[in-house]
């Protein structure tokens, strides 16, 4: 993606001067490897940003299919605490914490991982962390994140600037030593061209995983689960987006190219956009694994969708990303 003038993700304030996330990246040359500090987006603002995408589009599903909405309360708030503690317990999860002693801690554990699941939406594909001492339950997230970061060959063309900025007071306040009539301030944005990787674990959505691996859910909410998944995944790049600071810093984007891969059983990462021939590279190692599961004797399925990039024969190619995404719902609807 090309994002100009962002201030998405801030890390601290200095004074009067809000501070953009940078992080360390290692960039190839040929002489060998270069060490430079670039501005980034954690994979943290964007897991809170699709969770957003998530609640919303739960409540457009469900009400479409006139039924209950897997939410909490603080989900329906975006509070994404997730059971972190008893005070933020549904009545249900309370009571298994009270049957504490009375059964197998183990039985309890898959219970409060069933429940929740079961309950919240945003808990199952999320993941969450119940933290007490006496029965700790920790559900890993169905979707990761990497950071965004900008890619290799234009790491030279990045600029990070603050940006000057005055916030006036009213004149009925006057200046009579009391305070300034304005107040000076400055936002560090930064543009340049960005990568982003993310995984989905379709296949564990619905499930419980932490002491057995189960079904939670019925067949009908599973595939309602999955299309409020991809609906919010779609929201972070043809929606509003994703990051801070979008109320007077809304960037200026455009999605470059893309590339999407549903594998199974295997799970498969595309290989980093970061580099100049990602997709090319993504489809020879797509190739690659098909050979090495056939000469194990597995079966490996496999389809890639491209939006941007060369022409060739094994990926689908779609003209807009909202036909990407469509075109990887429908497939992954399709294989339930």
């Amino acid at each position: 993606m090309i994002i100009n003038v962002e201030a998405l993700n801030a890390v601290e304030t200095v004074g009067n001067v809000t501070k953009h996330r940078r992080a360390p990246m290692i960039v190839p040359e040929a002489t060998g490897y270069r060490l430079v500090y670039v501005p980034a987006a954690s994979g943290e603002s964007l897991a809170n940003a699709f969770q957003r995408n998530l609640v919303e589009a739960v409540k457009q599903i469900y009400a479409k299919d006139k039924v209950p909405c897997p939410l909490t309360p603080w989900d329906e708030r975006c509070e994404f605490v997730k059971f972190m503690d008893r005070q933020h317990l549904t009545p249900s999860l309370s009571s298994i914490v009270d049957s504490i002693g009375k059964e197998p801690l183990m039985e309890l554990k898959h219970r409060f991982e069933k429940t929740a699941i079961q309950e919240s939406i945003v808990a199952d594909v999320g993941g969450f962390l119940y933290a007490e001492e006496d029965l700790p339950v920790k559900r890993t997230s169905r979707v990761q994140f990497g950071y965004m970061l900008p890619v290799y060959d234009a790491v030279e063309h990045v600029a990070v600037e603050a940006q000057f900025h005055a916030r006036h007071v009213p004149s009925e306040m006057g200046t009579g030593g009391q305070r300034p009539a304005q107040m000076i301030y400055y936002t560090e944005t930064a543009s340049a061209v960005y990568g982003i990787t993310i995984n989905v674990d379709v296949d564990g959505i619905g499930k419980a995983s932490l002491v057995k691996v189960s079904e939670v859910v019925s067949d009908d909410e599973r595939r309602r689960r999955l299309k409020a998944t991809l609906y919010a995944l779609a929201g972070l790049f043809v929606g509003e987006g994703f990051g801070a600071k979008l109320s007077r810093f809304l960037p200026v984007r455009s999605v470059e190219s893309m590339v999407a891969v549903i594998s199974s059983p295997v799970a498969f990462t595309v290989s980093p956009p970061h580099y100049r021939g990602y997709m090319a590279d993504t489809l020879e190692r797509l190739k690659g694994i098909g050979s090495l599961t056939n000469r194990l004797g597995l079966s490996f399925s496999k389809e890639a969708f491209a939006y941007g990039g060369a022409q060739r024969e094994d990926v689908v190619r779609v003209g807009t990303v909202e036909e990407l995404f469509s075109a990887v719902t429908d497939a992954v609807l399709k294989g339930l």
